[in-house]
Parts: structure tokens; sequence; C-alpha cells
């Protein structure tokens, strides 16, 4: 890959040879399952029986650390393992066991998201099982779901996924605490308020979090026991005096502040690991990782010990590391992340706190570090705003001509808006960063889940409202809207039509914040998280874990999908039924019952198909799918969280269209619907048009994204679009696109993310993968090699609308 920036290498302080070593390992690893984690966490459980259940996960992650296996990759300056190899998932039975068990011999033989699995590892879990069986996080909430929420699944209304049987994760630790501070001294602040509380929740916390840091310090001087004996055996002269530097630095790594530069990249790298360790949640994030480590930067330039090869060196190895972790999830829910998401984001740029443009030197050495990457993790993100420098801006863009799929760009004006209508203070909006895919938080102050509880798939709420609540795939009919227990409804006018969506769509939401309760009140035990905890504020004033009411801000979010679907089916209903009087209610509901087959269902097929869609810069329809927005944005006042009251200073729901590639699994549930979608075919992604239907190139799809209430989306509004690679070739058309990205801002689209990449490349990719394992795509808002994928989410990808500048 050829370097961006304007300054030569020098080779002595960056090897671009290793780092392409480095970069070939990641993308042709193999994933497998690793049963060292589930094995040691086990053994610790059996022997702390009795205990409060916080204190057992706390010295069972001690434990774990002090016995796993490590390892320092050969080329790698940085170092941190969370399985006993390079891209091997490790197992927590603490959340779920069944669905392990069951899929044993089945991970190896997946269409997507495989896993290579040893008969060892399979006896090794095998062994353990009856000790967590009804025991288990997914077992707790199984045992407290109504059946009106099961009932709801098996319409394919709604999906639970991860939070039914993992962790949480969604957290951006306060790194600034971490590099100033070290863990000893937090540990000192834990002790003292050890000693001064007589709480017992708080004093439960504080022991957790002594046990904890402690047990991070053992694993870190592990690694220095390590590379000294790998130095001593070193031939290669670089090579050994680099591993001498890693085993003097892990002496005293976090017995004291960050040193240098070297050690913040490090060290944020080794927390992000130890979070994934202490649970399987994912999202575990970078924050604004340009903000808080330029002054460890600028000291080391200025003292002579960093140069910006040096430092290029060093982030480009941390963010290939991040491609060396995994995480398995059961075959059911890996169809809605598909790709091996760990949504790990790292963003750059944006203003500062004091509203101040933040763009730095680091801002433009990591987008030359992914460039010299091209890996999936970590999930790559840039706020931009009117003050940013415009080479910057360019430089982004250049990474994304590359096809990469990143960064995502983020508005500053829009996003700190949203969260500042939440009643966040404008010094701590003006801070934020994504956790995960697109979804919006503050580092170090937010607390679990920022968006993705319970899915609701809101193209199956539509298909209800056709069929009077009674799903046709199940037979099962939750609520009648005309009193009625068969599918037979006739609408008089559009508006009983959008009356039916609307009590349909509180019926299920509200439902959705039921099991989103249900779900968050096992967590609280299961998910206790004493290490992630106490780098986010207010935890360790409050003596709470995270789950527990420890965050400053608690704002959640579900996962709805399918809103410009249910946009574009109510505008043709509108339109053709009730304006126009083309078709009647019941030839249309006969052509969708008979998927538009047939002579009078292809004739009707092609009115809707016709009729206006989202994406088009067309009013009539632009406006119907800000109205379903809006009936959702105003059910949330009423929601609270199940920690609204117990410590947060703000707790509340909003709205966010981060739905990964959910998309494509609820499509499946759903059949065909009046915009002309055909039965089992994807919904719409995000905000996003839906796949082929905008027609008028990317400026009329932002002309249709702007008329949203884009601010009020506070936990992320995601909107994906793919390029042909000649509509970003040359310098003309790259600086279109800048001047597209810059007309975004104006226009007040929250984010956007692309593929640059055309259907040919991808075509010829399905049919060849082993041809295109360097192939990156944007799936949705994250990343991930499009070989890894399975075909039907190859398939939405490929549908998607391949735009061209239209003069």
């Amino acid at each position: 890959m050829k370097p961006f920036l304007d300054f030569v290498p020098q080779m002595n302080d960056i090897d671009l040879k290793r780092i392409a070593r480095m970069q070939k390992k990641m993308e042709k690893r193999q994933a497998s399952i690793c049963s060292e984690r589930a094995l040691l966490i086990t053994e610790s459980f059996q022997s702390t029986e009795g205990e409060d259940y916080v204190l057992r996960k706390a010295k069972a992650f001690a434990h774990i650390l002090k016995h796993m296996s490590i390892y320092i990759e050969n080329d790698s300056l940085i170092f941190g393992n969370q399985a006993n190899c390079n891209f091997a998932a490790p197992i927590f039975p603490e959340y779920s066991i069944n669905w392990i068990i069951d899929e044993l011999d089945e991970f190896h033989q997946r269409s997507g998201d495989v896993f290579q699995i040893s008969e060892k590892v399979k006896k090794d879990l095998s062994g353990i099982a009856s000790y967590w069986r009804n025991n288990t996080h997914q077992d707790e909430v199984f045992r407290n779901t109504p059946e009106t929420i099961v009932l709801s699944e098996k319409q394919g209304v709604l999906h639970r996924g991860g939070i039914s049987m993992s962790g949480d994760g969604h957290i951006v630790p306060k790194h600034e605490l971490i590099l100033e501070k070290g863990f000893r001294a937090i540990i000192r602040d834990a002790q003292q308020k050890l000693n001064e509380t007589i709480d017992h929740e708080a004093q439960i916390f504080y022991q957790s979090v002594i046990i904890t840091l402690e047990g991070a310090l053992v694993y870190i001087k592990r690694f220095s026991q390590l590379a000294y004996q790998m130095a001593e055996g070193e031939k290669d002269e670089k090579r050994k005096a680099e591993l001498w530097k890693i085993g003097k630095m892990c002496e005293t790594l976090m017995e004291r502040p960050v040193q240098n530069f070297y050690e913040g990249c490090e060290v944020c790298y080794l927390v992000h690991v130890l979070q994934m360790l202490e649970s399987n949640g994912h999202s575990f994030c970078y924050g604004r990782f340009d903000q808080y480590m330029i002054d460890l930067y600028h000291s080391d330039i200025q003292n002579g010990i960093l140069t910006k090869e040096k430092a290029l060196e060093i982030i480009t190895h941390m963010f290939l590391m991040n491609s060396s972790h995994n995480k398995v999830r059961p075959y059911g829910h890996t169809k809605f992340s598909q790709g091996y998401p760990l949504y790990s984001n790292l963003m750059i740029g944006g203003r500062k706190p004091d509203g101040a443009d933040g763009s730095n030197e680091l801002s433009y050495l990591c987008i030359e570090a992914m460039n010299l990457t091209s890996m999936a993790e970590p999930n790559f993100s840039m706020r931009y705003n009117q003050d940013t420098p415009a080479d910057l801006l360019k430089l982004a863009a250049k990474l994304i001509r590359t096809g990469c799929g990143m960064p995502s760009m983020f508005n500053d004006e829009v996003a700190v808006r949203g969260l500042m209508d939440l009643g966040i203070p404008k010094e701590d909006a003006l801070d934020y960063c994504a956790i995960g895919c697109v979804e919006t938080g503050v580092p170090g102050k937010y607390g679990h889940r920022a968006t993705g509880m319970t899915y609701v798939n809101w193209g199956k709420v539509l298909e209800l409202v056709l069929n009077n609540g009674k799903d046709p795939n199940s037979g099962i009919q939750l609520i009648s809207l005309n009193g009625r227990t068969d599918r037979e409804i006739n609408y008089e006018s559009y508006d009983e039509v959008w009356d039916a969506w609307e009590k349909l769509l509180k019926y299920y939401s509200d439902l959705a914040v039921e099991c989103d309760a249900i779900c968050d009140r096992s967590l609280a035990k299961y998910d206790a998280s004493p290490f992630a905890s106490c780098f986010i504020d207010n935890c360790m004033e409050l003596g709470k874990t995270l789950k527990n009411g420890g965050c400053k801000y608690d704002v959640i979010s579900q996962s709805n999908i399918g809103p410009c679907v249910v946009g574009n089916s109510l505008a043709a209903i509108k339109k053709l039924i009730f304006d126009e009087q083309k078709i009647t209610w019941e030839q249309l509901l006969s052509a969708i019952n008979n998927n538009w087959q047939g002579r009078e269902a292809s004739y009707i097929h092609k009115l809707v198909k016709n009729a206006p869609k989202f994406g088009n810069d067309d009013d009539y329809v632009d406006y119907i799918v800000k109205d379903v927005f809006d009936s959702y944005l105003k059910l949330l006042p009423a929601y609270k969280t199940e920690r609204t009251g117990k410590g947060p200073e703000i707790s509340c729901y909003t709205m966010s269209t981060s739905n990964i590639t959910s998309y494509v699994p609820n499509g499946l549930d759903v059949g065909s619907t009046p915009d002309g979608r055909t039965a089992k075919s994807p919904l719409n992604e995000g905000c996003s048009p839906t796949q082929g239907t905008d027609m008028r190139g990317p400026t009329a799809v932002i002309n249709s994204v702007a008329k949203l209430p884009n601010s009020k989306v506070a936990a992320g509004q995601l909107l994906n679009m793919r390029f042909s690679p000649g509509s970003l070739a040359g310098d003309e058309n790259l600086n279109k696109f800048v001047n597209f990205l810059q007309a975004c801002i104006l226009k007040g689209i929250y984010h956007n993310q692309f593929n640059v990449v055309d259907s040919k490349t991808l075509l010829d990719a399905k049919e060849h993968p082993e041809n295109y394992t360097d192939l990156i795509v944007r799936v949705a808002g994250y990343c991930a090699q499009f070989v890894a994928l399975m075909p039907e989410a190859q398939n939405a990808i490929i549908a998607r609308t391949e735009n061209e500048w239209c003069m």
C-alpha cells in the first residue's frame, strides 16, 4: 500500500515490509474456538461457591489473567491476547452454554463466520456444560420472559439477540484517567473508599475493583517475563532490542502513569483486550484517540525520543493487532451481525469540549495507519465540521477512495445537537465519540449499550397492519385492529392505515422496552464488570457497577429495522389507493399474498414499484418516512431504563438506526410489502434507501435524508452509500467527493459511510472468494471481509445502488 502522507518514511523508523507481513497474516488468519477462558472461569467459580456474584466474577477475572496462555506476535510492537492463538474466540459460559454445546459439531459448517474447533476443545466445553446449565444469564432471562414476548419473537417482530445471551459491551473508558493515573493509583483510590464506606454494595464494588486491577497488573508482568525469554533466543538484533524494551516496559506498566507515547498506545490496546476478557459484549471502543494521545506525542517529539514515522509504525501495529481478536455468536444471531465484527470504534477529528476544532497531527497519522493496514478493525471513524482542515478532509477522502470502507463520517453539528437535546451539557456533548457502529455517546461517562437492545422488525409490524395484527406465517395474533381474530381488514382512508401503524408500533415498542428491562435486570448480575466500570464516571464515586447505575449518562436505544420500507409502502398505499384510486385495497393485498405473481399482481407490482421512493428527493414519500420516524420518537419520553433514579444524572431512551446486518434476516421473516419488495428479501438498512430504489444520484439521497429528524436520532443515524471506483478516480472526482462531504454538513446529515467498489468486483468475489481475501466492505456500521459474509448479506451489498456523479 502506497503511503498518503508527504514525508518519506525512514526505514530505520518504520519497517513497511514488516507491516505488510503482519497485514497478510491478519488477512489470512483462520477463526477458531478457544476453551481456556471457559475452563478457568469454571475452576474459579467452583472454588467460590456461596460468595457474592460480583466478587466471584472479579476473582475469576484475576484467575483467568494469571493462568491463561499469553503470546507476543513475532513481528509486533504491540502485545496482549484474549485467547490462546490469533483470531480465536474465547467462550463465556456464565452468559450462555446450551447453544454452544448444540453447535459444537456445526461451527466449521457455517455458510459465514466459520469457526474451526478441535476435538479437545469440544471435550473441554462438553465437560463443563453441566456446571453452568440453568445458571447462566440466558437461563435467567428465559425464566422471566412472559409468553407475549416469546410469541412476538415467533411472529418475527422482536429479536433479543445478544442482550439475552451475552454481555453488553458498548463502553468507552476514560482513557485520560487511565493514562494519567495508572492502575495502581486507582487501586489506592478504591482501597480508601472501601475503608470509608459502610454500604454493602459499595464495599463489594471496591473490593472487586481492587481484585480485577491487581489481576490486570499480574497479566502485564507476565508479558515482561515472556518478552525477556523471547529476547534471549532471538538472533535478530533489532527484534531482540524491541523485546527487551517490551520486557522493561512491562515491569512498571500501569504501576504508575504512562511515561511515553509507545506506552500510551500499548495501554489503550491492553485495556481494550482486558475489557473483552471480562465480558463477551462487543463495541469496546477507543474513543477519541487523537485527542487523549496528543500530549504524549508532542512531549516525545519535543524530547527527541519519537519521530512521526515511529509514531505511525506504533499506531499501525496497534491497529493490526485489533484484527487478532474474535467473538463467536450463535448461528441464528450471527445472521444479525456477520463478518466476525467486534465494532471496536476508534475516532479522530472533531471539535474539542471548548468548541474549537481538535484536528491534530495524530488525526493524519491515524488515517495513514488505516491506509497501511486496510483491515476491518478497528472500526475507524472521523468527526468533521465546517472548521475541519481541508487537507485532512481530503486525506480521509483518499482513504475512502481505496475501498476499505473507512472512515465513516460524523457531522459534529448534528450529533452534538442530538446529545444536548437529551440534557447532556454542551461541553460533554462536544466530546462525543462513536461507540460501536454509529451509536454516539460521551467517552468515560456513558454506560453500557448505547444502541442495539431489543431488535424490532418494523417491516413485520407493517405486515401485521396489513393483516389485522395476525402473522400470516405463524398464525399468531397478539392484538387485533378491528376486534376480529382473522386477517381480514379493510381501511377506508389513509388516516385509518396510519392509525393502525401507530397502534401496532406502540404495542410492540412497549413489549420491546419490557424485554430490555428483563435482560437488563439479569445483566446487572451476570454482566457485572468492575474492571470496565472503574474507568467510567461516576462509578467510583457512587460505588456502583455500570449496570447498577454507576455511569453518569445512561442513554439506551433499541434497533428498529426497515423505516424506509415502511415509508415507501405507506406512500404507495396513499397514492395508489386513496389519492389516485388506481387500485383497491383488496387488489393490493391479493397481489402481495401472491408475491406479485400472476397477470394482475404483476401489473400492480409495476405500479407500486413506480410509486415514489425515499432517496430521490421526492417530498411526497420523504415526509411520510419522516412521519414514520416521528411516530416512534414521540413514544420515547414515556420509556424509562432500569437505572432511572438509581444513580445516573441522565437516564432515558433515544432512537438509533444502527442495525448491523439485521436488515437481511429480518427481511426473511417478512412477506411482500406494498413498496414492491418481494417476500423474504432484505429490508432497508438504517436510514439508507431501500436497495436499488434511489435512482437520482447521491445528492438526491442526502436531500431526502436531510428531511428526517436526524438530530433527534441521538444514538446514531446510519446512512450507507456505494460509489463506483471511477466516480472517485483522479483529482477532479476526488474534489467532487470532498465537496459532497461538505454538503452533507450543510444538509444536516448525521453520518455517512461509503463502499467504493463496483458490482463486477463483488460478483467475482462471491464466485471466487479465494482471490479476494483482501476485499474489505462496509457492511453496516462496521466493515468486514466480503468473503466472510453469508451469501444473503453479500447479495444485499451488491444490490445497493452504485452511485455516479450526476452532471
